[in-house]
């Protein structure tokens, strides 16, 4: 295979996704591709997709050549990242072309090589894209040379190409003499113009999100695995390891959030120690959080974001703060706090700026809250127990078992998707009313929930100006609370001061708009509001312990 890629077993749930890019690839030919910007969390298998998608389109067709780049973060001048980019594509074009794999594993190729390589095969228009590449004596022209060789092999074969690059974000970084220049990565602006050279991006989705480049690009979210699929995966990957596991380990799955790289990091884990018992796994699970895979990823990407040794404390110290705080903290609180760590309005500035884009943090709209990746949150709390409070390992270790007893009360999830029509609030308010039922809620609870997410899917409508004419919600069921999102490709209606959403003068002059916001309020014990890349989420959160406590105080009350 070209490039080396899960099995087909191992690759669960992706599908529908992977035949949707095949799908959108294969209109390169046609002059009608539309580039991508591949979005999703960290581990949640965006580089896998891109290569299964390689792997499709070097195989299964002939009439668009595939190119698949993984941006170093060592070959950032413009003058190393241009040739190697440049002789990366055409290796690639010509291994498409012959059906010779070999060809894609030439790293470090010369220029000098590849020429002779390009002579011997009479390769005319790879070789006067060389020509013009070597006669140039200027880096930034030598970077648009390579950037649109695509385009230029196109012209001179016919045959479209499709353009996936990984870990777009580093190019950011690009480098003339060691001078940063990140506006150097709008280059790819007329290279995306072209229609027969369909471009995919992927990378760090908060970075690239504020890279100006992806504007104009059509956005694709790689959700997590279903629970269905993540128990499978956990279950096949084990079976690898000679391990058959009798009984799912259910609330890890969860507590793991249908993140592919965390379930085999703790199935390798597990399986090393050809165990599968429930307590097993989350013993792997607990070791891969302090010293395993999981430990070193995330290290990696402290260390990355935040190099000085000192400043990593203060990150520690802020996330925790952040984590535990129970509520969204303003921008302001946390600049406050973070001028307490380390004195300095710009600094403090940058540092938070820098929390939101490594994914320690998320919230826009000038507020910062816990991200909803528990696996992070437990990273972020054994390193802060280790390194600040100085707690021991058995400490550590003990206070994770407790929150893994926790966690196995946890409940059940549930996502759907409606289209934006007339009524189709009533579908998912009937759809909640079942669950309800299933799980044996209070029916009071669960009417007073269908209301406001009647309520919220009417305000998604509403305020909808994208493309994308769906609402997507998810219903999280525990034994103590209900939360349910419900997300749309509305425009910003919420101010970044507060979080909140303003009453700007339109609804101020109609008397009868704004009350949807109370009435969310006023059937949900909290609501919040965020900005994700599809547009806007707004979350109900409904305390079912405390409805439980007061069905009882008015049924003595009754008495």
């Amino acid at each position: 295979m070209p490039l080396k890629i899960l099995p087909e077993k191992d690759f669960f749930s992706r599908r529908e996704e992977l035949a949707d890019l095949y799908r959108r690839a294969l209109e390169a030919e046609k002059g009608n591709a539309q580039s991508i910007y591949l979005s999703g969390h960290r581990g949640v298998g965006k580089t896998e997709l891109l290569k299964q998608l390689f792997n499709y389109l070097f195989w299964k067709q002939d009439k668009i050549a595939p190119f698949y780049y993984s941006v170093n973060n060592a070959i950032l001048s413009v003058s190393d990242f241009s040739r190697d980019y440049l002789t990366h594509y055409i290796c690639q074009r010509l291994a498409f072309e012959e059906k010779e794999t070999s060809l894609i594993y030439l790293n470090g190729l010369s220029i000098e090589g590849l020429t002779s390589i390009l002579e011997e095969r009479k390769t005319t228009w790879a070789l006067e894209i060389l020509d013009r590449y070597t006669q140039s004596h200027e880096p930034i022209d030598c970077l648009r040379i390579a950037l649109n060789a695509p385009h230029e092999s196109t012209l001179a074969t016919g045959k479209a190409a499709v353009l996936m690059i990984d870990e777009f974000q580093r190019l950011k970084n690009l480098h003339v003499e060691g001078n940063v220049e990140p506006m150097l990565a709008s280059l790819f602006e007329m290279p995306l113009s072209f229609r027969k050279t369909m471009h995919l991006f992927t990378g760090n989705q908060t970075e690239i999100q504020e890279m100006p480049i992806t504007g104009g690009l059509a956005r694709i979210k790689l959700r997590p695995l279903r629970l269905e699929d993540s128990a499978l995966m956990l279950a096949s990957l084990l079976e690898g390891y000679g391990v058959k596991i009798d009984l799912i380990p259910q609330a890890l799955l969860n507590h793991l959030g249908g993140n592919p790289f965390y379930i085999r990091c703790i199935t390798r884990a597990t399986g090393l120690t050809k165990k599968s018992g429930e307590k097993d796994c989350w013993g792997a699970y607990i070791k891969e959080i302090n010293s395993g895979n999981i430990y070193l990823y995330w290290a990696a990407v402290l260390k990355c974001f935040f190099p000085e040794m000192e400043l990593r404390r203060n990150v520690l110290d802020i996330t925790n703060k952040i984590y535990h705080s129970g509520e969204a903290l303003s921008h302001n609180r946390v600049n406050r706090l973070l001028r307490m760590l380390s004195p300095g309005r710009e600094h403090a500035e940058a540092m938070a700026k820098t929390l939101y884009l490594s994914g320690f943090v998320s919230g826009e709209f000038g507020v910062f809250r816990a991200p909803r990746d528990r696996v992070l949150i437990d990273f972020i709390d054994c390193l802060y127990m280790k390194e600040v409070l100085g707690k021991s390992y058995r400490d550590i270790e003990r206070g994770l078992l407790e929150r893994a007893s926790g966690a196995k009360g946890r409940g059940i999830s549930f996502e759907m998707t409606i289209p934006m029509v007339r009524e189709a609030e009533l579908v998912a308010a009937r759809s909640l009313e079942q669950i309800g039922k299933n799980l044996h809620l209070n029916q009071d609870v669960i009417g007073q929930l269908q209301m406001a997410v009647i309520e919220t899917c009417i305000n998604a409508i509403e305020h909808s100006k994208g493309e994308d004419k769906k609402i997507y919600l998810s219903f999280d069921f525990t034994e103590d609370h209900v939360e349910i999102a419900v997300e749309s490709s509305g425009r910003e209606f919420i101010s970044q001061e507060t979080g909140e959403p303003f009453v700007g003068r339109g609804l101020k002059e109609d008397a009868g708009r704004g009350w949807g916001i109370k009435l969310m309020k006023n059937f949900a014990d909290s609501v919040r509001f965020e900005k994700t890349e599809r547009g806007t989420k707004v979350v109900l959160v409904k305390n079912l312990l405390k409805s439980a406590n007061v069905d009882k105080e008015d049924t003595a009350s009754n008495e």
